[in-house]
């Protein structure tokens, strides 16, 4: 589907906060506008070994940004050697991006809160020079588009400055997700109204669920976003049955007959990282001689590779695989585990992309209880619910998919593939994007004279 009647192609231009390996929301998003006839480019994160330009699709260019990420850089314009100094005496090296992702214990938890407040110091000071930097490359930029609260002041402040638009797709509801939620309340607050202040001045917004929209529409009083699931689009729909793959069994060496549970995406904190290697020590999980494997990037990187030392022939790592080729090894496994604890107002609502696409690939799925997740799960019969928390009930409820009879697990994994064939892909879930972009297209109009956007 192309553009129609009065609309126009728009140059939109995606500001992205990250490296943009393994950003499968944004593809999407950039590969379907660059369908509807709009010239999309999008602006990323430098990362180590990655170029520092790249043809993502036709039509769809990725640059990445030359940003200092430090989070020294909060301690500018002191000099170099001096920033070096108080980062070592708050525990931090100098050369960071991410804080260390272990718990601090003792004293280094008063020296936790200096590296809590120089991080937050450092994004606030990026925004300037990151406005810049995307002002030079998008000058010719009719909308802006942005999914996470740190990108949202650079995207509303280059448009100001050229006389556009921009977009804010709420992916996460960041005020009330990972380390801002565990904030102090007068600092949650102060950032939640600022981000309130910042979005209103947004044409047009998508949020990742339902409850998630009824939550910006209500707290941030806009119109309601339109919404847009993390959903893949359709993986060989030519092939009613799940597809076949032994790619993650021969990757992770494991022999044929053992069942593999997959934990894919990332590694990071509050995510059911830890609470599944816990559970890989139930004995059931063990006497049934299940191989779990874990295949992402982030900060519990080191942590996962120990817990794998420690427990060999039972936990296996992988790096990430790119957004493309993701669903080939998904196929592989018997469950996914979704995980994801219900502990911050983000994860309680929203759904994310490795739900949708353990469904695409035929996968049954494990999720925590008290969350959106659960409801979509336990409403489609896609898998099970757990207590996050307890080992124990973890393991029986993954035990229950894999001991379940042949028959039953076969007639399970087909039911998931249909509902995701059905229901569940990007195309069919994107229309609120297309729909949104449209209406930019006919209110934008045609460069050479025209007036700043309303």
């Amino acid at each position: 589907m192309g553009l129609g009647g009065a609309a126009r192609g728009l140059q939109v231009t995606i500001v992205a906060a990250n490296s943009f390996e393994f950003d499968s929301r944004f593809l999407r998003t950039a590969m379907t506008l660059a369908t509807e006839g709009h010239d999309v480019r999008i602006l990323g994160w430098p990362g180590p070994g990655l170029p520092a330009r790249e043809e993502l699709a036709p039509g769809v260019m990725l640059t990445r940004l030359d940003i200092d990420r430090r989070i020294t850089s909060g301690l500018r314009p002191l000099p170099t050697q001096v920033r070096s100094a108080l980062a070592r005496l708050i525990g931090l090296d100098p050369l960071a991006t991410v804080l260390p992702p272990d718990a601090p214990r003792g004293i280094d938890r008063v020296r936790h809160l200096g590296r809590r407040l120089l991080e937050v110091v450092a994004n606030a000071r990026r925004v300037g020079p990151w406005t810049d930097a995307v002002v030079v490359h998008a000058a010719e930029t009719d909308v802006f588009h942005a999914q996470s609260l740190i990108a949202l002041p650079v995207v509303r402040g280059a448009a100001q400055r050229l006389g556009a638009r921009f977009v804010y797709d709420v992916a996460d509801y960041h005020t009330e997700a990972a380390r801002l939620a565990r904030m102090p309340w007068l600092v949650r607050e102060l950032v939640r109204r600022r981000e309130r202040r910042w979005a209103r001045d947004a044409s047009g917004f998508l949020a990742v669920s339902e409850p998630v929209a009824d939550l910006v529409e209500r707290r941030f009083g806009v119109e309601r976003p339109a919404v847009l699931l993390n959903c893949p689009p359709a993986w060989r729909p030519e092939e009613s049955t799940p597809p076949l793959s032994d790619r993650l069994r021969t990757a992770a060496g494991i022999e044929p007959g053992r069942p593999i549970i997959l934990y894919q995406g990332g590694l990071s904190v509050d995510r059911g990282v830890e609470e599944l290697v816990a559970a890989s020590d139930e004995s059931g999980l063990r006497d049934l001689g299940a191989a779990i494997v874990f295949m992402g990037y982030g900060r519990l990187q080191g942590f996962v590779d120990r817990a794998a030392r420690e427990r060999p022939g039972r936990l296996y790592v992988l790096p990430a695989v790119p957004v493309q080729g993701l669903l080939e090894w998904t196929a592989g496994a018997d469950v996914s585990f979704v995980g994801q604890p219900p502990r911050t107002l983000n994860q309680r609502l929203n759904l994310p992309n490795k739900l949708f696409e353990s469904l695409m690939a035929g996968v049954p799925v494990v999720v925590s209880q008290g969350n959106e997740q659960c409801r979509l799960t336990m409403s489609e019969g896609v898998g099970r619910c757990v207590d996050i928390d307890s080992p124990d009930s973890v393991a029986a409820g993954i035990l229950a998919l894999l001991t379940a009879p042949e028959s039953e697990r076969q007639r399970l994994r087909q039911h998931c593939r249909t509902v995701a064939l059905t229901k569940y892909t990007w195309d069919l879930n994107a229309d609120g994007l297309r729909g949104l972009y449209g209406r930019l297209s006919q209110a934008t109009p045609r460069r050479g004279g025209r007036d700043a956007p309303s």
